[in-house]
C-alpha cells in the first residue's frame, strides 16, 4: 500500500470543498453580489492550487516516469473526464447553447465542455511533463520553481490578461509553479516535516496573520500591481496554511479523507447540481452575503458524492479506472 500523507489528503479535501463554493458564488460582475462574496471570491483562489501542489508532491514520491506510468495517469484522468465531458456535451445541446468553442472536438481537448474541465487540460499537460520534471536535477528544482513563480507572477499580477480568457485559464505560466513547488517540498520533505513539526505553532500563528493581512490587502482599492500581488501571495500562503495544519500527523478525520479519495470525480460531477440548485433557487434580486450561495453548494457537494456512492458500489475495484475513486 502507497504512503498516505496527511498533508496531501487535507489540501485535496480543502480544495473540492473550496471549489464547490467558488462555482456556486454569483459572478463579480453580479449588481447584486454583496461585498462578502467578493471577498470570499478572493480568498478561495487557493482550491485549484493547492490540487497542482498535491500532484507536484504525490508525483515527485512516485515510481520513476516511464511511457507505460503515463499513459496509465493519462488513462485515469482521461475516463472519467470523457464521461463527464459527454454529460456535459448533453446538457448544452438540450439547451440549445453553445459551449466556448462551438467543437466536441476541440471542447475535449482542451477541457471546455463544462467551464471546470480547464483543470484537466492543466493536470494532462503536467502529467505529460512529468518526465521532464524528473530530468531536472534535485538542487536545481528550487530555481526552476522560483522561475516559474516569477513568470506565474508576471502573468497573474503584473502584465494583466495578455491572452483571451480562454487561454489565460490554460496558460502553463499560471499554473505550474504550483506544481513544481509540490514537487520540491517532497524532495525535501523529512526535513521540512521535522523543522514544522517542531515549530507549528509560531508558524499557524504566523500563517493565520498572513492570510488576514493578504486577504485584505487584496480587497483594498491601491494600486494594481499592489493588490494582484497580495491576491497572488495569498494562494501560496492559504497552501502553506493548511499544509502545516495536518503535516506530519498520522491521519485525517475521515471525511477529509474520504473527500481526498473522492476529490477528482466530484470535480467533474458538482458543477450539474450546482447549475439545477441556482436554477431552482435564484438568488435573490438584493444584496445578501451568502444565503444564495448555500443551497448549490451543499447540492453540488452532496449530489456529486451520492452519484460517486452509487458508481463505486456497481464498479467495485474497478471504480478507480473509470470514475477516478
Amino acid at each position: 500500500m502507497s504512503r498516505r500523507f496527511a498533508e496531501i489528503d487535507a489540501l485535496k479535501a480543502v480544495g473540492i470543498i473550496t471549489v464547490v463554493l467558488i462555482h456556486s458564488l454569483r459572478w463579480p460582475f453580479d449588481p447584486t453580489i454583496a461585498t462578502g462574496e467578493v471577498w470570499l471570491g478572493r480568498l478561495t483562489r487557493f482550491a485549484v492550487p493547492a490540487f497542482l501542489i498535491a500532484s507536484g508532491f504525490l508525483y515527485a514520491g512516485g515510481p520513476a516516469p516511464s511511457l507505460k506510468l503515463t499513459l496509465r495517469r493519462l488513462r485515469r484522468i482521461g475516463i472519467p473526464y470523457l464521461f463527464a465531458s459527454l454529460i456535459g456535451q448533453l446538457w448544452w445541446a438540450a439547451q440549445g447553447i453553445s459551449t466556448d468553442t462551438g467543437s466536441w472536438v476541440r471542447d475535449l481537448l482542451f477541457g471546455s465542455s463544462m467551464g471546470p474541465y480547464y483543470y484537466v487540460f492543466v493536470i494532462a499537460c503536467l502529467v505529460l511533463a512529468t518526465p521532464l520534471f524528473a530530468l531536472i536535477p534535485a538542487r536545481a528544482m528550487p530555481w526552476v520553481t522560483v522561475a516559474l513563480a516569477t513568470g506565474q507572477w508576471w502573468v497573474d499580477a503584473a502584465s494583466g490578461m495578455l491572452l483571451p480568457f480562454f487561454w489565460t485559464l490554460r496558460n502553463p505560466l499560471l499554473w505550474w509553479s504550483y506544481f513544481a513547488l509540490g514537487w520540491v517540498v517532497r524532495l525535501h520533505y523529512e526535513p521540512l516535516r521535522t523543522w514544522i513539526v517542531q515549530h507549528r505553532s509560531r508558524l499557524l500563528f504566523g500563517l493565520t496573520a498572513a492570510t488576514l493581512l493578504l486577504s485584505t490587502a487584496s480587497g483594498l482599492a491601491g494600486p494594481r500591481v499592489f493588490v494582484r500581488t497580495a491576491t497572488w501571495l495569498d494562494v501560496y500562503v492559504i497552501c502553506a496554511l493548511i499544509f502545516t495544519a495536518a503535516c506530519g500527523k498520522d491521519r485525517v478525520a475521515p471525511p477529509l479523507r474520504y473527500l481526498s479519495n473522492t476529490s477528482y470525480p466530484i470535480y467533474l460531477l458538482h458543477f450539474f447540481f450546482v447549475l439545477v440548485a441556482t436554477d431552482l433557487v435564484p438568488p435573490p434580486p438584493f444584496r445578501t452575503a451568502f444565503l444564495p450561495i448555500v443551497f448549490p453548494w451543499i447540492a453540488g457537494l452532496l449530489g456529486s458524492i451520492s452519484i460517486i456512492a452509487a458508481l463505486k458500489a456497481v464498479l467495485g475495484e474497478r471504480s478507480r479506472d473509470w470514475i477516478g475513486a
